[in-house]
């Protein structure tokens, strides 16, 4: 029977990402002169004798983790660490890094009443988009100004920083570090607190390009004793990577991608490098695209429904200048028509890219809500997983259960799973209701009309024993089919309670009889097996077409009238089908393991 649908395929919805943050040259500002306290206690000793005074005007100061009271005590688990680097957790900063002064020396500029200044001289100016912050308030929150002069004497300034009290705030770079009490050395361990904070600095755009030379900080308000520890910068480069834009225009085999600079930065050309691993490349990585002139690109040939990382780096004017890689996105590419070899075992369920929450109308109207009706179960009711299945038990419920699209051009295929129905709580068999049912479709079309292949009624119910459906596609070539699954159990309210289930829904070459199949068996090889990078065929002399596919059914590579070395060092370790077609039309296929 053949049903004209009003609306189009269901729809893929294509899941991306892309990182809005710059890509920062972090660098360390390290303190030439200007800390005033020493407020960490460390080495073997009293922390009175290795402080010079507590964080929080109430006795308290932060501990080391190489702090022992005696050579004996019990090495510390948390604490500043002892080399004074403080790596920040800030997930807006990855990378971003802290040095603190001396341990055994004064470590923090330390401000109690208001209007009280100090000054952190740096050994190195340095140029910087950004200055970062590390800071702390004891006994209460407090606020400060910051004055930052450069090198040709001028100053910027920024006011109305904000230091949060050392418990519990949040935007910390480092917590759970402990303290010590200095009068009686009782220490404090704490998972999450004190915690240190970093705050952002925003350098003027006519500033950025000249050095630091110090910061001035005075405290003008709030009841915390302001702490100050360490700076950092984004440093100033004029050969800057680029920030990714969202991601643009998607397609099962394609994404467009784009960025941007900054002012400062005049660009030749631009790298791209992508991957399906999230591992950010270095300098030596090889890019897979080089030259971009553009702030776009189309990044081409990818595999459908899968997920790749990609990162942009500048090739600048200015000499041989290239910057470092931008900070990473992400993109997943939409679901394309599978070629099969296919298997859907439904673990994990539904299945890549197969739509279950569609619910409501007929096969004629299509669905109108998106209620989840096909849900996952045990096959006939044993376990809970790993096959499809819908409960019908009361009335006007209609569920729907879409597959990947397939290409079938090629011909010759066949579509088969198995099939069963169970009572809702147990194995046993179960009628349907008197105006329930359940189709199995096909569309050559993507979904714009649909022909019925089977039906179960009231007179056609499915028993309690796994049975197998199969019918032959050979009418069904279309680069678009689709499969669905529909349910319903009509306006009447019958008795019965039961699942209908499906599993290992497969679409493959049809069978051939036994003299067909070794009339027209060629006599094609792939070695060795398992395989490191290339896949070698015996003799590609009859061959048209290689494809190769995961245990998924996911279309990875094609190679049209191959050569008999196949490349296949992208891919990862694991099983692979190789599927090669002939040139008289016939076709094998051959199980290969990557390494």
């Amino acid at each position: 029977m053949k049903i004209n649908r009003l609306f189009g395929a269901f729809g893929t919805v294509a899941l991306f990402f892309a990182s809005n943050v710059a890509a920062q040259n972090f660098q360390t500002m390290p303190v030439q002169s200007g800390y005033t306290a020493d407020v960490i206690a460390n080495g073997i000793g009293s922390s009175m004798t290795s402080t010079s005074t507590d964080v929080d005007g109430v006795s308290f100061a932060f501990v080391a983790r190489d702090f022992q009271l005696t050579s004996t005590s019990s090495p510390l688990t948390y604490g500043i660490p002892t080399n004074g680097t403080i790596n920040s957790v800030a997930s807006a900063t990855p990378g971003l890094s802290f040095q603190l002064g001396n341990l055994s020396g004064n470590n923090s500029l330390r401000l109690v009443t208001t209007g009280e200044t100090g000054t952190l001289v740096f050994g190195t100016p340095k140029a910087a988009f950004k200055l970062y912050l590390l800071s702390t308030s004891g006994s209460g929150t407090s606020t400060v100004s910051a004055t930052i002069t450069f090198t040709d004497n001028t100053t910027q300034v920024l006011s109305s920083i904000s230091l949060s009290d050392w418990y519990g705030g949040s935007n910390f770079a480092i917590q759970g570090i402990g303290r010590i009490n200095r009068t009686n050395d009782v220490l404090e361990p704490n998972s999450t607190n004190p915690r240190l904070y970093q705050s952002v600095l925003n350098i003027d755009a006519a500033n950025v390009t000249k050095p630091i030379q110090s910061i001035t900080i005075a405290k003008s308000g709030g009841t915390g004793i302001s702490n100050i520890f360490a700076i950092s910068a984004d440093a100033f480069t004029d050969c800057s990577a680029p920030t990714l834009s969202p991601v643009g225009t998607l397609s099962s085999n394609s994404a467009q991608v784009s960025w941007t600079i900054p002012p400062t930065t005049t660009a030749a050309s631009y790298d791209v490098y992508y991957s399906t691993s999230n591992t950010p490349p270095t300098s030596t990585t090889t890019p897979n695209m080089t030259g971009i002139t553009g702030t776009s690109t189309t990044i081409g040939s990818l595999s459908s429904s899968t997920t790749y990382y990609y990162w942009v780096r500048t090739n600048c004017t200015t000499a041989t200048s290239q910057s470092g890689w931008s900070v990473g996105g992400s993109f997943t590419t939409l679901c394309g028509a599978m070629i099969p070899a296919y298997t859907n075992t439904f673990s994990p369920f539904p299945g890549n890219c197969w739509v279950n929450n569609l619910s409501g109308g007929t096969p004629a109207t299509g669905p109108s809500g998106t209620s989840t009706y096909w849900t996952e179960d045990g096959f006939l009711n044993v376990t809970t997983t790993g096959s499809a299945r819908i409960n019908l038990y009361s009335s006007n419920r209609a569920g729907w259960l879409k597959t990947v699209p397939f290409d079938l051009s090629a011909g010759g295929y066949r579509v088969k799973f198995d099939y069963g129905a169970t009572t809702y709580s147990g194995t046993a068999a179960s009628p349907m209701g008197s105006d329930d049912v359940i189709y199995f479709m096909v569309s050559n079309d993507g979904g714009s009309t649909w022909d019925i292949l089977k039906t179960w009624d009231v007179n056609n119910a499915a028993s309690n024993v796994s049975t197998t459906y199969s019918y032959d596609l050979a009418n069904n070539t279309g680069a678009n089919t689709v499969f669905a699954f529909y349910g319903n159990d009509g306006p009447v309210d019958d008795a019965p309670d039961y699942n209908f289930y499906v599993d290992n829904f497969t679409v493959e070459a049809a069978q051939l009889s036994t003299s067909e199949v070794n009339g027209n068996k060629k006599a094609v090889t792939v070695h060795p097996n398992p395989f490191k990078d290339v896949l070698y065929i015996s003799d590609t002399r009859e061959v048209k077409s290689v494809n190769v596919t995961d245990v998924s059914g996911r279309l990875l590579k094609t190679i049209e009238n191959p050569t008999k070395e196949i490349n296949l060092s992208t891919l990862n370790a694991g099983l692979y089908f190789v599927n090669i077609q002939f040139k008289d039309g016939s076709k094998t296929t051959v199980k290969a393991i990557k390494q």
